[in-house]
Order: C-alpha cells, then structure tokens, then sequence
C-alpha cells in the first residue's frame, strides 16, 4: 500500500480511505481492467424470466471474452493470493444475490410474485437464491465450462424458477 501510495503521490493514509486491504486495491484494479462496463440501461424485461436471465448473464461475467478471462481470476489466485480470490468471490456473491434481488422486487412490481413470497425468498438463511448464485460463482469448477447465455436460461429454468416458485420444495 505504501509503494501504490507513493507511486500516486498521495499519502498513504489516502489510498487506506478508498480500500482497505491490499486486496480490496487489487480486486478493484482487476474489476477495472478485466470486467465489461455495466450496461447503460438495458431494456425492460417483461418477465421474472427474461429479467433473471440478463441479469445473471451479465453479472456472472459469462458474455464477453475479458468477462470469461475474468471469471478465471479466482480459480487461478487461490493458490498463489487466496485473500484475492475470497475478495473476489465475495464480491460476486454480493453482486448476484443483488442482481436476483432486484429482479424479484421487478417481478412483484409486475404482480408475478407476492411481496410475501420476496420477502421469503430474500430473508437470512433460505437456500433458493444461494443455490443458483453457487452455480454462477463457481461455474467454472462445478461444471467444467463457463456458462453462456443458453446455459444460463437453463439455470433459471430448471432450477432458480422452480426453487423461487416452490416447486422443488416440499
């Protein structure tokens, strides 16, 4: 953090306000160099489906070629960085369960799910969305490949829609 602050001409105490943790500094650069830009504004998905499937295809970072380099980055620094690799990790979570969060409030706003149901499905403990947030995080690792776009509506069809619905459950 030292050499990054007085490569910056800044104080030290300066790039601690902004990160951290020498991981969160490097996470950061990575995210910037190596994720795609968020979309300006994508279109208005009419259903919990169609909403679902861009938002897991663009925060799973399966799209474009430096997304699918990027969603390496983890399997590669556990080894060498695993702080990296956890900071990494944990940063996706956070950013699909976000994802898949607000695309159920969407779906309750177009009346295809009750606010009760949401409520249910976002509270402490529940599985459901962790279960498909798993599969995106470690795509690479469970599945052999990175998902695309078909493979993503597959996750949601066969198995987020039917575990968000409660038809998997008993």
């Amino acid at each position: 953090m030292a050499a990054v602050a007085a490569r910056a001409g800044v104080a030290k105490a300066a790039v601690y306000r902004r990160w951290a943790s020498r991981e969160d500094l490097v996470v950061d650069a990575l995210e910037s160099l190596m994720a795609p830009a968020a979309p300006a504004e994508a279109p208005a998905a009419e259903t919990l489906r169609e909403d679902l499937i861009a938002t897991l295809a663009n925060s799973s970072l399966c799209l474009p070629p430096q997304g699918r380099r990027f969603s390496a980055v983890p399997a590669a620094t556990t080894a060498f960085h695993p702080q990296i690799a956890d900071t990494l990790r944990e940063r996706s979570i956070a950013a699909q369960r976000e994802g898949i969060a607000a695309c159920l409030h969407h779906a309750q706003e177009r009346g295809e799910i009750s606010a009760e149901r949401v409520e249910r499905l976002l509270a402490p403990g529940r599985t459901e969305i962790a279960a498909a947030v798993g599969v995106t995080v470690l795509q690479e690792e469970l599945l052999g490949t990175v998902l695309d776009v078909d493979g993503i509506a597959r996750l949601v069809d066969q198995v987020l829609l039917p575990l968000l619905s409660g038809t998997l459950t008993g």
